[in-house]
């Protein structure tokens, strides 16, 4: 951990940002990098055999789904482990493990599973399998980390080898939806979970079509070919995925072609790779959206008139056009607009900067300026903690550092906390926390608003039980989201959502910065890739060589 004031290497930013509040003029709506691109994804009959090494900022913290949840494990572990259910390019569920399934009544979802599939240790995968996994995510003594995920589910069922019912309390809309997530509902080995314990994390054994072979901490972990997968074998003999934290680094190895697979490049370097005739870009409007979380239960963020003021004081277009450099899609919202419950509720202009109105706010919090230009109350300054980390989404550093250069100029202390990323969710998942701001991206696995409001905004989600790091309780918005996810008529479903996300914005909870574009930078030689809106489906089992 790292803590004390930040340097000055953002002048360029600051003087820009200046020139641009001046002029009276905002930045450009972002446009999508590349496309979809056809070469990538064809290029001829596809070849077997190969290596492809990924590039990427960070490592795993587990593979383990049960324990890890995020995008660096499960770009790794999406490849080792699979769900009943998919979530295709276009977000619509298509079948996975299971062949086909149907609501039994309000409460429980039959499955009927794939038969002749085999866990990568040579163990049946079967009905006894997915109530294995079931169970274990929502052991009472041992919860998965995406346990709140499920819902009111209280088990699941044989029913026969090959059918199994998953049962919940109350009924529950989104869980088809929900059970496309490999890192929620990914069917583990029953006998390797047994056989490992607590080091399963470092033995994952699924149903995929790469198994694990090898992790260097902090280096690389590789997988290779599961020439046993029950569907299309992948054409590739081993995946490796490297971690280069530095963007400058992974563009140099990219470059000289000691990765073939980048994500997440340097923003600055976009137009040139776009332009090499060697590389393709495969870019598709995600669902992510980056933000500055506020802790609603610790002074002074715990006053909405302080939280209202912060909202004006931080220029969200002068950040996306200098810092992210204009590759990301500036927030319209909460959620991202291709998730089912979106809302446009105007977030541009009621978070719109305004020095001025964010200074008139803070007066009427009771706060004077002070001769050192310092607001303070009571004879002490207003003075915020910043929790943030590097290398998890795009700019998230240097997002911070300009986040905490233009409040310091309006008078605000801001005394920022850096963290490496997997400790850094573990200091916001603490019961008590003393931060006031932290950085935090939270993608929409699911394309429905459930996963991406009721896990982030719903008071029962609040540490230790869920991720709802910012300690949010309205009772109103609680009842909002409890209808919409018990009711199985989408159109009062939709509705709810979209009232929520008006008094979620009214509350000022989150400051939404930017909603991603999912980008992947290949070599031309790299074939049959096919980019998804949600970041986490990176899967190699269609990629060849042509080479």
């Amino acid at each position: 951990m790292q803590h004390g004031r930040i340097t000055t290497r953002f002048l360029a930013f600051v003087l820009a940002s200046a020139m641009l509040v001046v002029a009276g003029c905002g930045s450009k709506q972002a446009a999508p990098v590349g496309g979809n691109s056809n070469e990538a994804a064809g290029g001829g009959q596809p070849k077997k055999g190969g290596t492809i090494t990924v590039g990427r900022p960070t490592d795993a913290i587990s593979l383990d789904p049960q324990l890890a949840t995020t995008a660096p494990e499960v770009w790794v572990y999406n490849n080792i482990f699979e769900p009943l259910v998919n979530l295709d390019e276009k977000m619509q569920v298509q079948p996975g493990l299971a062949e086909k399934w149907e609501w039994v009544g309000d409460t429980t979802l039959r499955f009927h599973l794939k038969t002749g599939v085999k866990f990568q240790d040579g163990t049946p995968f079967n009905a006894e399998a997915v109530k294995f996994t079931i169970e274990r995510v929502i052991n009472p003594k041992k919860p998965a980390r995406g346990r709140s995920w499920l819902g009111p589910v209280t088990g699941a069922k044989v029913i026969d080898e090959n059918t199994v019912d998953i049962i919940t309390a109350t009924p529950f809309a989104p869980l088809l939806n929900n059970l496309t997530m490999v890192f929620v509902a990914g069917i583990v080995s029953p006998t390797a979970v047994q056989k490992y314990g607590d080091d399963f994390g470092r033995n994952p054994v699924g149903t995929g079509p790469f198994k694990f072979q090898e992790w260097k901490t902090n280096d690389s972990i590789t997988l290779a070919r599961n020439d046993d997968y029950w569907g299309s074998k992948p054409n590739l003999d081993k995946v490796i995925f490297k971690v280069i934290p530095e963007e400058g680094a992974r563009m140099i190895a990219f470059d000289r072609g000691d990765i073939d697979f980048l994500l997440q490049p340097a923003p600055s370097e976009m137009n040139r790779l776009k332009s090499d005739k060697q590389t393709n870009v495969v870019s598709t409007p995600g669902l992510r959206i980056l933000y500055i979380g506020l802790n609603m239960q610790q002074a002074p963020t715990n006053d909405k008139l302080v939280r209202q003021a912060l909202s004006h004081a931080i220029d969200m277009k002068a950040i996306n056009e200098f810092v992210v450099e204009g590759q990301m899609l500036p927030a319209k919202g909460i959620v991202a607009p291709a998730i089912f419950g979106y809302k446009d509720v105007g977030l541009e202009a009621k978070y719109n900067f305004d020095v001025s109105k964010a200074a008139e706010l803070l007066k009427q919090a009771g706060y004077t300026k002070g001769s050192d230009g310092i607001w303070q109350k009571g004879g002490k300054p207003l003075e915020l903690s910043f929790w943030f980390s590097q290398g998890r989404d795009l700019k998230d550093k240097e997002i911070a550092e300009a986040v905490q250069d233009q409040l310091t100029k309006l008078g605000i202390k801001v005394k920022p906390y850096f963290r490496e990323w997997a400790a850094h969710l573990t200091a916001l998942a603490k019961e008590d926390p003393t931060f006031n701001l932290y950085t935090m991206g939270w993608v929409t696995m699911t394309g429905d608003s459930d996963f991406g409001i009721y896990s982030q905004f719903h008071s029962a989600n609040a540490p230790p039980a869920g991720t709802q790091y910012n300690r949010y309780k309205n009772a109103e918005v609680d009842r909002l989201l409890d209808e919409a996810r018990t009711s199985l008529d989408q159109a009062k479903r939709k509705a709810a959502y979209e009232t929520a996300q008006e008094l979620i914005v009214d509350d000022v909870v989150w400051l939404p910065v930017y909603q991603t574009q999912e980008i992947a930078v290949l070599k031309n030689y790299v074939k049959g890739y096919v980019g998804h809106p949600a970041e986490y489906y990176v899967r190699f089992n269609g990629v060849w060589l042509n080479k």
